[in-house]
């Protein structure tokens, strides 16, 4: 297989994630995501032309590999006397004895249906890390070019929907709201959040270039500012109240990647830019509490008030991936509940503390670990990958606004996600990928990357 081929890979795919994967509702087009994603990991795991991991690499997979067999841990059956000990699992016991029926063994999932249904999601993100981590089948370049590209098409389809009333692509979605390729306008922001830094790195690379190849260099550089105005536009039309709150933060860390130097100045706008991405998640929380009508179901206060009193029911055995709805129902007011439902905490890592209890809350303690002294890395290193930057920055913007919603629920975010992670994990020299593509080198990928010792390195 050629390496132009090869490199197609990871672009193509993200590709086909923004147009399809936009919501958990699109049943058949998810399916269609997870073959893909699924058919990446195979591909890693049976090539025999693998890159070879950093430690960071190495460590991602290891996360990847926990977060697998955490499902499969929820799905073993357990016996009565361990089970039903267990915190929250007193009403189970109480049906049982109430039929006069013997307590059978059961999983530690409380809706073991629903959890085996996540296994599939796992393949989106895992397949995306795999083919970056362990295939190498990509090019940064254009994998960020196949990511610009569908945000650009995700807004215009959402200029269309406001100016015509549709179309819309999901059954369920924010009326009279641009969400573009999403049901969930909040989602949609989410994306074009994402791209932005990605845009500053484009910029910062073709301005290292600029002496060399000048015209070249400035061309790009106004495309890329072209795109950029787009997705100013589009977080406007969007409306959404994250959105809005996150640019300013996500636009002087893009800056920070943008300029053309290394010194302090990029790194004291990051650092700016992360105090003030977490005043903003804060403000938006509270702003969206103070917006609720008389009509709406239940703040997000409320939401989160009851998730916490559920975790505190359940902690440390947690309820199993996919049960929150099915949980959460046990703790409404009956009187409150009409043809609306709440499906979400509104905050991803609640409601994956009450799915998982104590072993979810240490995956992801160290996954945020991970992602802080990788991202601590990467902005100290003398001669960064722009790229790798923006990747922090992406990826932080998502984890910021997970505070107080969902967007990794859809796949579109999750491929992004992943891929964001996977840039930080393995960097590319941008200049190296261009010397490979005129050699036209066809062999294993080699990256460049920050090694445990510091410096660049092969």
């Amino acid at each position: 297989m050629s390496m132009t081929v090869r490199h197609l890979a990871v672009p193509l795919f993200l590709i086909a994630c923004l147009l399809l994967g936009g919501s958990p509702q699109g049943i058949w087009r998810n399916l269609i995501l997870q073959v893909g994603g699924l058919s990446l990991i195979a591909w890693a795991l049976l090539s025999s032309r693998r890159s070879h991991p950093t430690s960071a690499g190495r460590l991602l997979l290891w996360l990847g590999g926990l977060w697998f067999a955490l499902v499969l841990l929820q799905l073993i059956p357990l016996p009565p006397q361990w089970w039903s000990v267990l915190p929250g699992r007193a009403p189970a016991v109480e049906g049982f004895v109430l039929r006069g029926e013997p307590l059978p063994w059961l999983p530690l999932s409380l809706a073991p249906a629903q959890t085996l249904s996540t296994l599939p999601l796992l393949a989106v993100p895992l397949g995306v890390i795999a083919a970056v981590v362990v295939l190498g089948a990509y090019r940064s370049r254009w994998a960020v070019a196949a990511l610009v590209s569908g945000t650009c098409v995700s807004v215009l389809l959402g200029a269309v929907q406001l100016s015509q009333g549709g179309p819309y692509l999901f059954d369920n979605y924010n009326t009279e709201r641009a969400t573009g390729l999403f049901a969930n306008s909040n989602h949609q922001a989410t994306l074009l959040l994402a791209t932005l830094p990605f845009l500053g790195a484009l910029i910062g690379q073709q301005q290292q270039e600029g002496r060399k190849r000048q015209s070249a260099a400035l061309g790009r550089i106004v495309i890329a500012l072209g795109a950029v105005a787009v997705i100013l536009l589009g977080i406007i039309l969007n409306g959404s109240m994250a959105g809005l709150g996150l640019l300013l933060p996500v636009g002087l860390a893009s800056l920070a990647v943008a300029l053309p130097n290394t010194g302090k100045v990029p790194r004291l706008l990051a650092g700016v830019a992360l105090l003030l991405m977490l005043a903003a998640m804060v403000g938006i929380g509270v702003l969206t509490d103070a917006g609720s009508n008389a009509t709406s179901l239940a703040t997000r206060s409320d939401i989160y008030r009851i998730t916490l009193a559920a975790i505190g029911d359940t902690f440390p055995a947690g309820t199993g991936l996919g049960s929150f709805q099915t949980y959460y129902r046990l703790y409404e007011n009956p009187a409150l509940v009409d043809s609306f439902f709440i499906n979400h905490a509104h905050s991803d890592p609640l409601e994956w503390i009450l799915e998982t209890g104590l072993l979810g809350a240490l995956l992801l303690g160290a996954l945020l670990l991970w992602w802080g002294t990788r991202a601590l890395r990467l902005w100290r290193a003398p001669k960064p990958d722009l790229t790798a930057l923006a990747a922090t920055i992406a990826s932080g913007a998502i984890l910021a606004h997970s505070l107080v919603d969902y967007p990794l629920r859809d796949a579109a975010i999750q491929a992004v996600f992943a891929l964001s992670l996977a840039f930080m994990a393995e960097p590319r020299s941008h200049s190296s990928e261009s010397r490979s593509r005129s050699r036209g080198q066809d062999r294993a990928p080699r990256h460049l990357t920050l090694d445990d010792d510091g410096p660049l390195s092969g």
